[in-house]
């Protein structure tokens, strides 16, 4: 797909980290995810927000992000504060995402400016993808990694 003039830019990484807040739209809007992907002490605290101008296709069990004018996801935010971190969630989100800029808009109509996301980094139309949702409670049930921090 095209881009004329995308509403978010799509962005390659740079070496160069700042912490930013991350907009998560599928199975890392599962705080027990995100804890066991980064290996964080605590199960971290994510709030629920939306993106415009982005939509949804599903690549197997998972979500992926594109740009599409006058549509919504949502979604959860939560802030990257270490380089190591934002490594961690490029690692898990592989070589089909990039990441991209993107503009939330928080529950209460305020908008948080330069945050990140990861978007689908090949054509949308490319046939690798599907129309469909993403399904929180049956990634839960049959996908989600085990708790690191339980033993047995």
């Amino acid at each position: 797909m095209k881009l004329e003039h995308p509403p978010n830019k799509l962005i390659r990484p740079t070496p160069q980290f700042t912490p930013c807040h991350m907009f998560f739209y599928g199975s890392l809007m599962d705080p027990k995810t995100l804890k066991n992907i980064l290996e964080l002490p605590s199960t971290p605290v994510l709030q629920p927000a939306s993106v415009t101008d982005f939509a949804t296709k599903m690549f197997g069990i998972y979500p992926t992000l594109y740009p599409k004018k006058d549509s919504k996801v949502t979604g959860m935010v939560w802030e990257v504060t270490l380089e190591s971190q934002f490594k961690r969630l490029e690692e898990y989100e592989g070589s089909a995402y990039t990441w991209c800029e993107c503009d939330v808009e928080w529950d209460n109509g305020q908008v948080l400016k330069d945050c990140r996301t990861f978007c689908w980094a090949s054509d949308v139309e490319s046939g690798d993808l599907e129309d469909g949702d993403f399904d929180m409670e049956r990634y839960r049930r049959h996908f989600r990694r085990p708790d690191r921090s339980t033993k047995g």
